[in-house]
């Protein structure tokens, strides 16, 4: 391959990583085609996109973009799947995974930190973002409801005690 079309892709690799919030490694060796397809199709369905480049290149992307992190695990067969999602394409992959035992996952690096293989696995069965942040604001709230109760029971009571008070002046 000519510099000049190596270096474009380098700058394709670079501008799909900049987008993505997740990146997956994972060994494809001894899946069919067959069995590609099947699993493109379903990273492609979550918005995941799946790149099979030189691992020379993708080290050169990674480094523009100042992951170095995943250098070591760049050896061999290595399909990346880039995502918008922070766990969808571990979601995706660890299910694949442990539906046909390939691809072998490899590493992934989402929000600045690298999981190895069973990091994937535990990333993978995180809910989704939306239900994370329903969860959090449950929490937050609660705390909160609870306050109110007891403020607005408080003011129950200092009520019914006034009223109290001013029914026996007047009988």
């Amino acid at each position: 391959m000519p510099t000049s079309e190596k270096e474009q892709r380098v700058k394709e690799l670079t501008e799909a990583i900049a987008r993505s919030k997740s990146i997956v490694l994972a060994n494809f060796t001894g899946m069919n085609v067959d069995l590609v397809t099947k699993m493109r199709r379903r990273l492609r369905d979550a918005g995941v996109e799946f790149i099979v480049e030189k691992n020379t290149l993708t080290k050169r992307a990674l480094a523009e973009r100042g992951v170095k992190e995943l250098d070591p695990y760049l050896e061999g067969p290595t399909g990346i799947a880039l995502g918008q999602d922070e766990i969808a394409g571990a979601k995706i992959l660890a299910e694949f995974t442990k539906e046909f035992e390939k691809p072998a996952l490899k590493a992934a690096y989402v929000g600045g930190q690298l999981y190895g293989p069973d990091g994937i696995k535990i990333l993978a069965q995180l809910p989704p973002r939306e239900v994370l942040l329903g969860q959090l604001i449950g929490a937050l709230r609660s705390p909160l409801q609870g306050f109110t109760g007891v403020l607005s029971g408080s003011i129950r009571q200092l009520v019914g005690t006034i009223d109290a008070i001013a029914k026996k002046k007047q009988g």
